[in-house]
């Protein structure tokens, strides 16, 4: 008989990872929503919880909140759809001042006034075709096309989403118990590898939001001073691309500058633009978060660029929101077990403080109780 070897563990390990990335691509669609109803109700179940102790029943909570949930998300589609549509032109021409709308057609009228002013600066002129090239091949009825099919695909996913939702606030105690009865003699390290999993997605998610909306409430306020177009629709992307780590920020940033080019006196308003977005991103991105987080999601910067890359290439847009907590996820799994823990600690920002004992460092420094789901049987 032959005795595996380190070299053919590797070998298996790369082709069940390539052959997981295959089935998380192609089975995206039914993947993905139960992904995310998971993640949702993990970040739910401390309200769950909090109100059962004080005799509200689970039952009527999960109802409320997946009702407030679902009205929350779809005004929250709605008025991202209707600034869409207005900076996309499909609503109907409107009023401008200084030449740039404020309400419908704006991209239209922003690639004319960029086409001026790129023949107004000094630039070469190959380095002026190709930009003015790139701003003729926007296809806006393409884009008008995916964002009617986008409303319609997001009203369908919301609601497959809600409804796994709540069964997985019905089942989750029971599913509990299984996952710790499978474990045997690991019976407790299983329990603290999903309370170390749940704790941290509850608190960077938390956290995530709440850095999210003062970053797009920021950066909305200083442009609706410098009067830019669209500052609502530019606030809001902010505060959704905010959930993708890096890239996000970057990409929310972009429009606003391109539009302030338009403007009169455009270079001012383009520094402050550019400056607000890195000083708010640096301040509350950069520094504040992480001295909030701390070690809960002990995870490499580099590695959080490359899970964003990843994932993004698995699950698209979709994937660079969840990469964190997926791959923060991932990573307490495999240092739960002594061939994996090697991966689960380069994949960290750090070495564990006890050798061999990676999952002590890898557990939230919160000293808040632990949350017990059988806390939701009623």
């Amino acid at each position: 008989m032959i005795r595996p070897t380190r070299t053919h563990n590797l070998l298996l390990g790369l082709i069940a990872t390539i052959l997981a990335g295959w089935v998380l691509h192609a089975g995206a669609a039914i993947i993905q929503p139960i992904v995310i109803a998971l993640l949702l109700a993990i970040m739910l179940q401390p309200v769950v919880v909090a109100l059962s102790r004080v005799g509200i029943p689970p039952a009527a909570t999960v109802v409320v909140l997946t009702a407030l949930l679902f009205m929350g998300l779809v005004q929250l589609g709605l008025l991202l759809e209707a600034n869409v549509s207005g900076f996309l032109g499909l609503n109907g021409p409107t009023p401008t001042v200084d030449g740039i709308p404020q309400g419908s057609g704006g991209w239209k009228r922003i690639q004319a006034h960029l086409h001026t002013r790129m023949e107004e600066w000094n630039m070469p002129d190959p380095v002026r075709s190709y930009l003015q090239g790139a701003l003729n091949e926007v296809n806006l009825t393409g884009l008008a096309q995916g964002l009617a099919v986008s409303s319609f695909g997001f009203m369908k996913g919301l609601v497959l989403v809600l409804i796994y939702m709540v069964f997985i606030f019905a089942e989750q105690a029971i599913f509990r118990r299984k996952i710790l009865s499978i474990a045997g003699d690991r019976r407790e390290e299983a329990a603290d590898i999903l309370n170390t999993i749940g704790k941290g997605i509850q608190k960077y998610l938390g956290v995530k939001t709440v850095i999210s909306f003062l970053t797009g409430l920021l950066c909305y306020a200083v442009l609706e001073s410098l009067n830019i177009p669209y500052s609502e629709l530019f606030g809001l992307l902010t505060f959704l691309l905010n959930y993708i780590p890096t890239f996000g920020s970057i990409i929310a940033g972009i429009f606003p500058t391109i539009t302030a080019l338009t403007l009169p006196d455009s270079l001012t308003k383009v520094s402050i633009v550019v400056a607000t977005y890195l000083a708010v991103n640096l301040t509350l991105g950069s520094f504040i978060e992480p001295k909030i987080l701390g070690r809960e999601l002990n995870l490499s910067p580099l590695v959080v660029v490359i899970s964003v890359v990843v994932w993004a290439g698995l699950w698209g847009v979709v994937g660079g929101f969840l990469a964190v907590p997926l791959t923060a996820a991932l990573q307490i799994t495999l240092a739960s077990n002594d061939s994996t823990r090697p991966i689960a600690v380069m994949l960290g920002s750090g070495p564990p403080r006890q050798p061999g004992r990676a999952l002590r460092f890898l557990k939230p420094s919160s000293s808040q109780d632990d949350l017990d789901p059988d806390d939701l049987d009623a």
